[in-house]
């Protein structure tokens, strides 16, 4: 469209990245992503170098079964996902939501649902879009599989200035089932950010309470 192309011209698309214009993420920054290795990952948990033992996980049991993460919480990954939830540059999501799902590729046909973890009240205030609801629509649309708001938040305060601690007990009740219609027994759960997994722990536990028989989970971005 002209107007599309006028816009283009006055405020020139810049990689979220480096700032450079031309594409949203530039070759050299897509190069750059701190992609985890599956292989080397924590299967439970997605945590880089996990596979063998797992310093994240290996003391909890958290209620998904599997977890997949896109790469680690560092440039220019922790880049795109400030802009995109931050700075609302939401073409961000359809990038993200592309990652995620090719990093959720080898379960294909194995999810019946993707999930969002839902955002909070003050959160969706702030953004004025729930920002993970559009990347699980983008994971859904590439594993052909329908995306349920099976999640309503009840109501946590933002996880990101919190200690681990404070991050579980923060999430306790946080939760509460939103789908009148019975859960389709394998659901993928999505999130931006996975760092303790108390978020993703405290929804998948929803989950399976409402009918769920295995919940696994995929995130963008793994910090710890």
């Amino acid at each position: 469209m002209v107007w599309l192309s006028l816009l283009e011209l006055l405020l020139p698309t810049r990689c979220a990245g480096c700032d450079l214009p031309g594409d949203l993420l530039c070759d050299e920054c897509r190069a750059a992503l701190p992609l985890i290795e599956t292989r080397w990952a924590c299967p439970r948990c997605g945590a880089p170098f996990g596979h063998l033992v797992c310093t994240e996980c290996w003391r909890a049991e958290p209620a998904f079964a599997a977890g997949v993460c896109v790469g680690s919480l560092a440039p220019p990954l922790s880049r795109c996902v400030s802009l995109y939830k931050d700075a609302g540059e939401r073409r961000l999501g359809t990038l993200l939501g592309d990652l995620l799902g090719a990093a959720v590729g080898a379960w294909g046909g194995w999810p019946q649902a993707v999930v969002p973890v839902p955002a909070s009240d003050s959160a969706l205030r702030t953004r004025g879009f729930d920002h993970t609801a559009a990347i699980a629509l983008r994971v859904a649309e590439s594993l052909e599989v329908p995306l349920l708001q099976a999640l309503a938040c009840a109501g946590a305060r933002d996880q990101r200035a919190l200690s681990r601690v404070e991050r579980r007990a923060n999430v306790e009740g946080a939760f509460v089932a939103a789908c009148a219609a019975p859960l389709p027994p394998r659901l993928l759960l999505i999130d931006d950010v996975m760092t303790t997994g108390a978020t993703l722990d405290a929804a998948a536990a929803v989950l399976l309470a409402a009918g769920a028989e295995v919940v696994r989970v995929g995130a963008v971005a793994r910090a710890w």
